[in-house]
């Protein structure tokens, strides 16, 4: 007799992205429209200013008196407006709760339309990018659930994307045992020297700073009324490090802030956030927008810890900035980003970049969301080991979703570790024409020569990629030596080629839209399993692009078992061949192979993971544990098979 033990358990699906965020997203044209506004039509192609809006879309205001209203479906006295105007141009939109006009706002293109070829011979795109930008007001009465928010253009034009609308809370006070700045702003620097490693409290406020805020005494803290409520604006313009806060010495944190700039450059511009922390760090409900970066990570001076070690940014935003959202640099490890958002920046929205010969080691990115990056990735890996990112959602990026690559200087891909990625959603991302004219999928593992020759050891699963524009998994070697040990579990990938025709300036009679594509002959070898493909799109002829595959290694995994880190709620433990006492039936016509698996109160469908199969021949396997996933509109279950 051949005896078998099943434990099922019911799986909780997290959610990817920052599902928490206090905000509700109200789409422009799922708005009531009106005096002439009207819906663009959807257009992948870069040279139109929808590409690099929400979903492709967004709403034109050309005419006084247009409008957009939304019925708020939560009280919020808190808005943020994702706009454009032309270059070089101002608009006016009055703002109405109800039929009562709040205020005007203005909106500009200081922080918009750049160019990056004029600035870059190396730069072979001249499409403009960062057409949209944001701004924000808080009611001083709140709109209530249900009630009509409305926009009205009340001068020059513009288009709107969306609105994102929070009931802000209560400013913060100053704790108990902190010292309260009551300046401001010109003698902040000289308040923080005074009360170094101590608690700083910044009231509500706006406070213009000439310099940047440099933190090198241990411990010491930076804490506003909320960022909301506490502006720290950095007026210096067109000089390097002359703005932003650098910590540079061990548990410097910082905490409910606005932090702004006058700065319109990614060139002689400084970063929002700069320098190490540590295990006593923490960077929270922070919102960096319009730096050179949101956040860079890394010791330049040669004062405090020589690098980042342990500490968490959560509940932060980093938005409409030129380059990175988080860079975490040289030798950053065990740091945990988490519950943040990354909107429209100009460079990898989250990045590890080993550089400079230090490793980044054991980083994670979690339940965060990236959108509207309008160059380089939302996620990306540069070399170390055991880095991760899970639980994530990127969204609408003019380029690569996510990016695995060797091509920067620095401390390569590590020859033991895994780094790993999992749960996570990318749509709307890849391009056949990104910065350099280089085709990407939203998932794209390059090698060159940077750091090392080779990317290697990294796990994908649990992943959907819905509605690439290009390819949506693409391998590539531009120099070096390979790919190896990559592995792909449980892909779903649906709808791919959406740009097609468009973005094929040079006419490239290239085909896109694959599925996987293999470029330029890389050597390596990967292995995947449950590997779901739909709606291919563009003009590719196959799912899978082989003709440049070189001596690279595609194949099925042997055994493929899911994430395990999710199963929790013990349900039951049954034993079989005895199914009369459970709910759980097992058919066999042989005694060895399963050919229907029946719960009795848990209908759906059902899939043996760890063999890539529908059926198991049971004397074939050893000794050990296997997993079964059964899949219902109830959510899923995971059952762990032990064959003893």
């Amino acid at each position: 007799m051949v005896l078998f033990t099943f434990v099922c358990t019911t799986v909780v699906l997290a959610q990817r992205g920052y599902y928490d965020a206090p905000y509700t997203r109200y789409e422009a044209n799922l708005g009531v429209l009106s005096n002439g506004a009207v819906t663009t039509a959807k257009s992948f192609s870069q040279a139109d200013l929808q590409s690099e809006a929400s979903g492709q879309i967004c709403v034109a205001l050309n005419s006084i008196a247009a409008a957009v209203a939304w019925n708020l479906t939560t009280t919020a006295d808190g808005m943020v407006v994702r706009y454009s105007v032309p270059e070089g141009t101002t608009a006016t939109i009055g703002i109405y709760n109800g039929t009562t006009r709040v205020a005007g706002l203005n909106l500009t293109s200081y922080w918009s339309w750049e160019y990056l070829a004029t600035s870059d011979v190396t730069i072979t795109n001249a499409n403009p990018k960062k057409r949209f930008d944001e701004v924000r007001f808080k009611f001083p009465i709140p709109i209530a659930a249900m009630d009509t928010l409305t926009l009205v253009l009340e001068s020059g034009t513009a288009s709107i994307d969306f609105v994102e609308m929070e009931l802000i809370a209560p400013p913060i006070v100053a704790p108990a045992d902190a010292v309260t700045y009551i300046g401001n702003g010109s003698t902040l620097q000289a308040f923080i020297d005074a009360h170094s490693g101590q608690k700083i409290f910044i009231p509500t406020g706006f406070y213009s700073i000439p310099t940047e805020l440099y933190f090198g005494v241990n411990s010491t803290s930076l804490i506003g009324a909320g960022m909301w409520y506490t502006e720290i604006h950095f007026s210096t313009v067109l000089q390097a490090n002359k703005g932003g806060l650098r910590a540079d010495a061990s548990g410097i944190s910082f905490s409910n802030l606005y932090l702004t700039t006058s700065n319109a450059s990614r060139s002689n511009a400084y970063k929002g956030i700069n320098g190490v922390f540590t295990s006593t760090s923490i960077i929270q409900n922070v919102w960096v927008e319009h730096f050179e970066c949101g956040a860079w990570i890394a010791q330049y001076n040669t004062n405090g810890p020589s690098f980042a070690d342990g500490f968490l940014i959560t509940n932060c935003r980093f938005r409409n900035n030129f380059a990175d959202g988080i860079n975490l640099c040289k030798g950053t490890s065990n740091a945990v980003v988490e519950h943040c958002n990354f909107r429209n920046n100009g460079d990898d929205d989250q990045a590890i970049w080993s550089a400079d010969g230090l490793e980044c080691i054991n980083n994670t990115f979690r339940y965060t969301t990236s959108e509207n990056c309008w160059r380089a990735s939302g996620m990306a890996i540069y070399g170390g080991k055991n880095n991760k990112a899970h639980h994530l959602l990127i969204r609408d990026n003019v380029e690569v979703g996510i990016r695995i690559s060797n091509a920067f200087p620095g401390v390569g891909f590590n020859d033991v570790g895994l780094h790993e990625l999992h749960d996570i959603t990318i749509s709307n991302c890849g391009t056949f024409n990104a910065l350099f004219r280089d085709n990407v999928g939203a998932i794209a593992i390059d090698c060159g020569n940077g750091a090392g020759t080779q990317v290697k050891n990294v796990k994908f699963s649990l992943i959907d990629i819905l509605d690439s524009k290009n390819d949506a998994i693409s391998f590539q070697k531009y120099s070096g030596d390979g790919i190896y040990n990559l592995t792909f579990e449980a892909i779903t990938i649906n709808g791919t080629g959406k740009e097609f025709p468009y973005n094929n300036l040079n006419n490239s009679t290239s085909k896109r839209g694959y599925f996987i594509n293999f470029s330029n002959y890389p050597n390596g070898n990967a292995t995947y399993c449950n590997m779901s493909y739909s709606n291919r799109g563009g003009n590719a002829l196959t799912n899978e692009n082989t003709l440049s595959i070189g001596t690279f290694s595609w194949t099925p995994a042997v055994i493929c078992l899911p994430l395990t880190t999710e199963i929790e709620n013990l349900d039951s433990i049954q034993v079989f061949p005895n199914p009369a006492s459970t709910n759980i039936t097992i058919e066999s016509t042989d005694q060895k192979t399963i050919t229907k698996i029946t719960i009795s109160d848990f209908t759906g469908k059902m899939i043996l993971t760890q063999l890539n199969s529908t059926s198991v021949n049971i004397a074939t396997l050893s000794k050990g544990v296997y997993f079964l996933e059964v899949f219902s509109g109830e959510g899923k279950k995971v059952c762990k098979f032990v064959k003893e």
